[in-house]
């Protein structure tokens, strides 16, 4: 079952202000299996048809696949519906971009050398370092692991196609040790200026931190142990400045809505 959000009204606000609008489709769904639609020729033929349909329908600019659960057994079906999609986008005068994590031995089936050839733009996801769930507190996206994906993907992706994804995010770390002494680690996400203003709220001051390229927050409240590494305009200085070195197509930024109005500045300039 496929959803669609696109609306007429959001295209031709963004048409009137010489911006181009490309559909995202992803796979998010909790109980979507892409692997799946993948494997069988009709059901990718579907998936292709319903998207250019859909990016007629709305007059949309482009389309941007952000598959995050492809498994690895299914690389070659991936590349597949990858050939397929970029055929039919050509043909229809739409522009073809494809969203991947930064390049790690267990995604290998994303096939970037495939996406570089067959896809007008490759984005890398320049985020979720530590994330979510996982079991340990640090950065969304220091500048090490930035570069790295950069540097990863272009082995791959010539530069005037690589796009690198900027998180507009953070994340404020909570830990607390229970009366067995279990260390219990959660988090939280929070905007760009939200992040801030917890900051201020906890009253713990902040550090620039040279190793991550951060401003980073440590505190502690009623046995709670807090950090956060923040994302403003001084880090995002820091990340443009490689994109710039590496000559890179641009920046996209996940998502819109949580950057701080004065970060397109440091973006633009």
């Amino acid at each position: 079952e496929t959803a669609s959000i696109a609306s007429y009204d959001y295209v031709e606000k963004a048409h009137s202000m010489g911006i181009q609008v490309w559909g995202l489709c992803n796979d998010f769904a909790p109980d979507m299996k892409i692997g799946k639609v993948l494997s069988r020729t009709s059901r990718r033929e579907r998936l292709e048809k319903n998207l250019l349909a859909e990016a007629i329908r709305y007059s949309l600019d482009g389309i941007n696949i952000d598959f995050e659960k492809v498994p690895s057994d299914s690389a070659v079906d991936y590349r597949q519906f990858i050939r397929e999609l970029s055929i039919e986008c050509r043909k229809a005068g739409v522009v073809f971009s494809l969203d991947n994590y930064v390049p790690r031995p267990y995604n290998a089936q994303y096939s970037r050398d495939v996406q570089a050839e067959c896809a007008d733009y490759v984005v890398v996801m320049g985020y979720d370092e530590h994330y979510a769930g996982g079991d340990e507190a640090g950065s969304v996206a220091s500048i090490d692991f930035v570069t790295d994906g950069i540097d990863g993907t272009l082995k791959e992706v010539p530069k005037e196609k690589l796009i690198n994804a900027l998180p507009f995010y953070t994340r404020l770390w909570m830990e607390s040790t229970d009366e067995n002494g279990n260390v219990k680690l959660s988090s939280k996400t929070y905007s760009m200026q939200g992040a801030l203003d917890i900051v201020a709220e906890l009253g713990t001051g902040m550090e620039w931190d040279e190793e991550v390229g951060q401003y980073v927050a440590f505190g502690e409240v009623d046995g709670v142990k807090y950090s956060i590494w923040l994302e403003e305009d001084e880090s995002i200085k820091a990340k443009m400045k490689v994109v710039r070195e590496r000559e890179l197509a641009g920046i996209s930024g996940w998502c819109l809505g949580m950057e701080k109005p004065s970060v397109w500045d440091v973006i633009t300039e």
